[in-house]
């Protein structure tokens, strides 16, 4: 004789979608992002991966959000939404530090790409 009972059963087709209804409540919940992009580039022009990009908002400069180039020196960075000024600040090792100003006006994608040069 199964184990599983008719009432069992339902229970156990039950429960998976009670937390698909929990996910959904989450996510009407979550406040959305605007995204800090660009790419990092050496002064030869060639892009540089594994640097590292800061960003933070003028306004509240203890509050950092951090990224790491991929292997074509890209970037993203999500920040909260509603205008804003935001400095990014790229850094590699052997390369001096670079920073851009970006300006965020809402739910929006604003591009920040930088130019690091060798430490001489």
């Amino acid at each position: 004789m199964n184990c599983f009972g008719p009432v069992s059963r339902r229970f156990l087709l039950l429960v998976p979608a009670l937390s698909l209804l929990g996910k959904d409540k989450k996510r009407q919940k979550q406040k959305l992002d605007a995204i800090i992009f660009g790419t990092v580039f050496r002064e030869s022009g060639l892009s540089l991966p594994g640097a590292t990009i800061t960003a933070y908002n003028e306004a509240s400069p203890k509050k950092k959000f951090k990224a790491v180039t991929n292997y074509r020196g890209e970037y993203r960075i999500h920040v909260p939404s509603g205008e804003a000024n935001y400095v990014v600040i790229g850094n590699a090792r052997k390369f001096e530090q670079a920073q851009r100003s970006v300006k965020i006006y809402d739910l929006e994608q604003a591009t920040a790409n930088l130019i690091l040069k060798p430490k001489k």
